[in-house]
């Protein structure tokens, strides 16, 4: 007889046979267990969110996202909404406009002007009334005419070309001393010069004055007030005044 055949009475329960006998009881055991531990989490996790849900909303402007995130609103209005009234728009009578055939219209002709002679005008005035009255109109009726003829009468280019010129605009005083030094240039430091064109009149008169180019704004405007006071002698085409323009450069130099 071996040793592995001895077997207590009292120890034929225990050891592996106990172990045999209690491991598929245990296995299920502790996978119900398991099953109602996950659960009791699941339910607690739904709660939560539930309640946290409810709060929430009960709170003034938070919303939850789909991507797990709280969307802020404006709390609502205390007052009631005011829904501001409408009014229709007014209905307007709009005809469609009619085209008809297009009728040509003349040109306007210029009335033919003469200029009237001041003698026989003055002769008429004064044998009929003994006054200067007839003197007054005539010249008021020359001077109507003279600024008719002289709105009509085209303005020269300054690129244009004027033969038989026997005399040239001249100014009566010296433009670079006439014109006054910027007391803003003078402070900043600025020099520089300006070139200018001037429209004589039959007159000798300054009519327009164009900046042709110059180095700082500053300088336009003195030149301008200058030039405009300066009378000319007007240019002679044939010895008979014309309207002619006049070219010159100003400079300004701090002494």
């Amino acid at each position: 007889m071996s040793i592995s055949n001895l077997t207590l009475r009292e120890m034929s329960e225990y050891g592996g046979i106990e172990l045999k006998r209690s491991a598929a009881r245990n296995t299920y055991l502790g996978l119900a267990y398991s099953i109602g531990l996950h659960v009791l989490l699941i339910l607690l996790y739904c709660g939560w969110t539930w309640l946290t849900a409810e709060d929430t909303k009960k709170t003034t402007g938070l919303r939850h996202r789909p991507d797990g995130g709280i969307i802020v609103e404006p709390p609502p209005s205390i007052s009631q909404d005011i829904v501001a009234p409408f009014f229709p728009a007014p209905k307007v009578d709009i005809t469609k406009p009619s085209f008809g055939i297009p009728i040509p219209v003349p040109d306007i002709e210029a009335p033919n002007i003469t200029l009237p002679t001041v003698m026989s005008t003055t002769s008429q005035s004064t044998t009929s009334s003994g006054t200067l009255e007839g003197v007054i109109s005539a010249s008021n009726n020359i001077n109507e005419v003279f600024h008719v003829q002289q709105a009509t009468e085209t303005e020269p280019d300054e690129s244009q070309f004027i033969p038989d010129i026997t005399e040239d605009a001249t100014p009566t005083e010296n433009i670079q001393l006439m014109t006054k030094y910027p007391e803003t240039a003078r402070i900043a430091g600025l020099e520089g010069k300006v070139a200018f064109s001037a429209l004589i009149g039959k007159d000798g008169r300054v009519e327009r004055v164009v900046i042709d180019k110059a180095d700082y704004e500053v300088f336009k405007q003195p030149v301008i007030d200058a030039v405009m006071m300066i009378r000319f002698t007007p240019a002679k085409q044939n010895e008979t005044p014309v309207r002619v323009w006049y070219s010159q450069t100003i400079s300004f130099k701090l002494h």
